[in-house]
C-alpha cells in the first residue's frame, strides 16, 4: 500500500498516428504521474472504433474507487466527448477532484 494518492489516466487513441506514439504519450502520463506523488492505478486509453467506452470506464473506476485525479496529456484529448472544458468541469464535479493536463499545450 502506498501513500500516495491514487490516480487514473485517459488518452484518445484518435489523436495520436502511431502505437509508439501512444507508448511515448502513456509513458509522459506516468512519468508526470511519478514526479507529482501520484499514485497511477490505470491509464485509459480511447480507441475510435469503441469510444467512449474509455471514458465510461474511467468514470466507473473513479467513482468505485473514490480516485479524485485524472490526468490527461491535454484537454484536446476529451474534444472527441464534447468540449473539452466542459468535460473538464463535470468530471471535476462528479470526482470531486482535478482532471490535470500534464503536458503544456
Amino acid at each position: 500500500m502506498t501513500d500516495k494518492p491514487a490516480a487514473v489516466g485517459y488518452v484518445n487513441a484518435s489523436l495520436l498516428i502511431t502505437d509508439s506514439e501512444l507508448e511515448r504519450v502513456r509513458m509522459e502520463v506516468a512519468r508526470f504521474a511519478s514526479e507529482w506523488g501520484y499514485a497511477l492505478t490505470y491509464i485509459h486509453v480511447e480507441d475510435p472504433s469503441t469510444a467512449p467506452d474509455a471514458f465510461h470506464g474511467l468514470v466507473q473506476q473513479v467513482t468505485a474507487l473514490d480516485i479524485t485525479t485524472v490526468l490527461i496529456p491535454s484537454l484536446l484529448h476529451f474534444a472527441s466527448l464534447g468540449s473539452p472544458v466542459e468535460v473538464k468541469n463535470r468530471l471535476e464535479h462528479l470526482i470531486g477532484g482535478r482532471v490535470i493536463p500534464t503536458t503544456t499545450p
